[in-house]
């Protein structure tokens, strides 16, 4: 039978390895499943303490049945995606070890505890969760070990150290792997089915929607240029073009196709775009977003990337009909010095200068007057920014409430809100007047890093602004905030927010709370550029990617050529690797108990009484009482501890003291034999 039971080594590790697993899935499980997961753990904490027997047949049904309700219920009834498909691994893997009675089942817990531990990158593929499923993988590993261990090999600390010494001999191995073998579609490229987007730029807006993303430091996407990148004032990140107001929201017309149908074969309309200037080139890592548009600066040329589209309102748009949902990484060539629709048809006049038929009538008799006294639209468009920047207008992270008609609310009564309000009332005193104008939601500015040389984007950079359409200049763009809060373009939303507590409202612990600090800033760009490396060149090492490292590396390679710098590379790491443990001393691959006993006895050879091949340990003590009786009491204290130790029943904490007690008990003959040569 003790070739089937586990041992009490390897199943404190399994238990172990079991909340390692588990606990970064707890805030995504059901309530019920994590109950489950709680009553199997204790449950079988109390039968390896022995004070429970293991479950009976309606014992599991009863947790059979918590785990099959609790999916469900607690995903809204949703049986199908990838979160109630973890949970099930989560929950046949407690289940399998609550009813773990032999090694066959022991080896079946820790497959699936390598799985369980695996899914976390579904979520998750930062540098802190790496080394922790690193962390949880040596355990598991730990318990694996364990269930081939004799008992002179018990104590727990020496088997974990132990995993974590082949883990690290497979590190080498891991990376040629990595670096090298043909990139795939990788698992955790498995869309999620979560309820909510995680990107602070949806398709509508209405007043307030943007000034709560300042309550988020999230990141937005990070940026690498080649070369310097512009100015600040000039990083407009163009995400929706939004040209459809009902009367209190603007959102996307809906007169394109579905952009998921969208193939790379360029439309006519592409051809009008005038590309003025010297190009800046540069790339994306866009944080999973859920949605299909990406943003760029204006105007970007058509990616190679087959997966990413241009719209008719040049934004760019990731096709796959599940949006992003991983991070993203892309390439783009913008033209910061550009010129759009030189000639606007009639079809599109008509579409961006439509209102609703009622609403703001204040608004739209002041546009009248407006405009008749300007004479022309660009005069017109400077007279409503001089108003907004002479006139009490305040630009604030905690605008009021607006009524029904919100854009007389905001220009007559209250005067301050935040971008929104001003791109989205001078669309509408625009439009009003017949000039064609539309809203454009993105993000403007970031923060550069000099220690990684990107700029990251944050959530609290959301921004809006309006696009004008002028004759022979087509689409221009133009940013009211500039003529109320000039400091928000040049310098960032945090230099015209010092004092407002609604900024990063929702992130208390945010590092950017204490940026007066300079040390922890200092830090936290630090952390930052190794997050930005780690995403490059790990999490977003695909296709591309390898093919130009690879280049750089060895030059043109063909899969042949590949192939053999990968075995030749992987076969030169195990000879390394095998060359080294063949020379390591034989004491280090024995029982603590083994290495102390040889201790004892090159010291006894010192003292003329040197021990024979296959010379059983009492024997040899025989021989010693009568060479060297003056040592004969220490030598017979280390014979005693040391038999008992190997071939008694000593067993986990007794068996660790008897290993330290026979170290004693060498250091003291040692003592002896100094004493009784002096």
């Amino acid at each position: 039978m003790n070739d089937f039971q586990i041992p009490r080594n390897s199943l404190a590790w399994l238990l172990a390895a079991q909340v390692a697993v588990i606990a970064p899935h707890v805030g995504r499980l059901p309530v019920w499943v994590t109950l489950v997961c709680v009553g199997c753990f204790v449950w079988r904490v109390m039968v390896y303490q022995g004070r429970w027997s293991y479950p009976g047949r309606w014992s599991k049904a009863l947790f059979v049945l918590g785990g099959m309700i609790g999916i469900p219920v607690g995903y809204g009834g949703r049986v199908y995606g990838l979160e109630p498909a973890v949970a099930l691994l989560i929950v046949a893997f407690v289940l399998k070890l609550l009813e773990m009675h032999a090694r066959r089942d022991a080896y079946i817990v820790i497959l699936l505890a390598y799985f369980v531990a695996v899914t976390e990158f579904l979520f998750d593929q930062s540098i802190p969760y790496t080394l922790y499923i690193l962390l949880t993988v040596a355990m598991i590993t730990a318990g694996l070990i364990g269930l081939n261990q004799t008992r002179s090999h018990i104590a727990p600390m020496r088997t974990f150290r132990l995993a974590v010494t082949l883990l690290m001999q497979a590190v080498p191995l891991m990376i040629v792997l990595f670096v090298l073998f043909p990139r795939m579609t990788p698992l955790w490229s498995v869309p999620l089915q979560s309820q909510a987007a995680k990107t602070g730029v949806t398709d509508s807006m209405s007043p307030g929607d943007i000034a709560n993303l300042t309550q988020s430091s999230e990141l937005a996407f990070r940026v690498t240029f080649d070369g310097e990148p512009p100015p600040f004032n000039q990083l407009y990140w163009r995400g929706l073009v939004l040209g459809k107001y009902d009367g209190k929201t603007w959102s996307r017309e809906e007169l394109r196709p579905s952009i998921w149908r969208y193939r790379q074969a360029e439309p006519g309309w592409v051809d009008t775009i005038e590309r003025l200037g010297n190009p800046v080139s540069y790339s994306v890592i866009l944080e999973p977003t859920f949605q299909n548009w990406l943003f760029s600066l204006t105007i970007s040329d058509i990616p190679e990337d087959r997966d990413v589209a241009m719209l008719r309102e040049f934004n760019l748009a990731y096709i796959q009909r599940r949006g992003v949902t991983t991070k993203f990484r892309y390439e783009l060539t913008s033209h910061l010095d550009h010129r759009l629709d030189a000639e606007l048809s009639d079809f599109w006049r008509y579409r961006s200068t439509l209102l609703p038929p009622g609403g703001n009538p204040a608004t739209r008799a002041l546009a009248a007057r407006m405009y008749a006294s300007a004479g022309s639209p660009e005069a017109f468009v400077r007279e409503v920014l001089t108003m907004f920047n002479t006139q009490s207008f305040v630009y604030t992270l905690q605008p009021d409430a607006l009524g029904t008609d919100d854009i007389d609310g905001f220009l007559f009564d209250t005067r301050r809100g935040f971008c929104e309000h001003y791109a989205g009332s001078l669309v509408f005193m625009l439009r009003s007047v017949g000039i064609p104008a539309r809203v454009v939601v993105g993000y403007q500015g970031g923060e550069y890093n000099p220690l990684g040389n990107y700029v990251a984007v944050r959530q609290f950079d959301a921004h809006a602004w309006s696009e004008v359409w002028f004759e022979g200049k087509g689409w221009v763009r133009v940013d009211p905030t500039m003529a109320v809060a000039p400091d928000r373009i040049e310098r960032g939303l945090q230099a015209v927010a010092e004092e407002d507590e609604t900024l990063l409202a929702d992130s208390p612990l945010s590092w950017l709370q204490y940026r007066q600090l300079l040390w922890l800033t200092d830090l936290r760009l630090q952390l930052d550029a190794v997050g930005h490396y780690w995403d490059s060149w790990v999490v977003e090492y695909n296709t591309g990617t390898q093919q130009k490292f690879l280049q750089q590396l060895f030059g043109e390679v063909d899969k042949t050529r590949l192939g053999m710098i990968m075995l030749a590379l992987f076969f030169s790491i195990l000879l390394v690797i095998g060359a080294v443990l063949l020379l390591q001393r034989t004491t280090r691959i024995l029982p603590p108990a083994d290495q102390q006993y040889l201790r004892f006895c090159h010291l006894v050879a010192r003292y003329g009484v040197e021990r024979q091949r296959g010379e059983a340990p009492y024997a040899y003590l025989q021989r010693i009482e009568v060479v060297r009786p003056d040592l004969a009491e220490a030598a017979r204290e280390v014979t005693r501890l040391y038999v008992e130790q190997t071939y008694g029943t000593v067993q986990d904490k007794a068996g660790q003291q008897s290993h330290t007690n026979i170290k004693k008990a060498v250091n003291a003959f040692r003592l002896k034999a100094l004493t009784a040569n002096v």
